[in-house]
């Protein structure tokens, strides 16, 4: 047993696992809780978000400036200027490490997906993690958020997940700690690259890709992605997250 596993274990042998929303014994988050997540009915551009578009696709205005094709978020960060249970959710399973939320949660995912018109990705990429940030976490929740995705979305047949085509180059600040819009973007400029070690040509090559991360703030993250999908002639890329803020 890790030192990471035997410090949870001591965890929950002295607080017992409690739904984290009605604290009722038993999960993390409940049934009923989950239930009462709701699904966001409207998306908008993730570019400009003002222009209302079906699944979140990048809106005419803004199609030549970026190089994603869209962005489906599942629910809800904020309502009525209050952090929801979602927003509490992933704080639980990001800064807690209660890796036990990737099903959950993924299954908002799941929801969110199904609910709308997007096409069946070829590949899954969840946004990966420096090696520094990974150690400390134990486990990259993007990863676990996708492979929960890629099981359920169609059923009898696993859509590929793969985590070694898109490596972080350099570590950088929590977007979550950058308050400024324009640093937030500086922030993350160049930080992906294809890796070296992967046949990128025949895996990306006229492929449908879906990106997933747990949530976006600008966006940042997941359009340094898609543009560096689209160098090796990828045919779209799309993502999903949990929530917006």
């Amino acid at each position: 047993m890790t030192f990471f596993s035997f410090k949870k274990f001591i965890l929950e042998t002295l607080f017992p696992i409690h739904c984290i929303s009605c604290n009722k014994y038993g999960d993390w988050l409940c049934q009923d809780c989950l239930n009462k997540i709701s699904l966001k009915k409207h998306q908008v551009c993730p570019i400009c978000e003002q222009k209302q578009t079906p699944n979140g696709i990048v809106c005419f205005d803004c199609k030549s400036k970026y190089t994603i094709d869209g962005l489906l978020v599942a629910s809800f960060y904020r309502r009525n200027k209050k952090k929801t249970i979602l927003a509490e959710l992933i704080h639980y399973y990001k800064y807690r490490f209660i890796n036990e939320l990737s099903n959950p949660l993924g299954e908002i995912l799941v929801k969110a997906f199904l609910h709308s018109d997007l096409i069946l990705p070829d590949l899954i990429i969840p946004i990966p993690l420096h090696p520094r940030r990974l150690r400390w976490r134990n486990f990259n929740q993007s990863k676990l958020l996708a492979e929960y995705l890629s099981k359920k979305i169609t059923p009898n047949f696993e859509i590929t997940v793969t985590e070694d085509i898109i490596i972080r180059k350099k570590y950088t600040h929590p977007q979550a700690k950058i308050k400024d819009r324009r640093r937030r973007i500086n922030n993350l400029q160049g930080i992906f690259a294809i890796n070296s070690n992967t046949k990128v040509a025949e895996l990306l090559e006229n492929k449908t890709i879906l990106l997933v991360d747990d949530i976006a703030t600008t966006g940042s993250t997941l359009f340094e992605c898609a543009k560096t999908l689209k160098q090796y002639k990828v045919k779209e890329v799309y993502a999903i997250v949990l929530a917006r803020q």
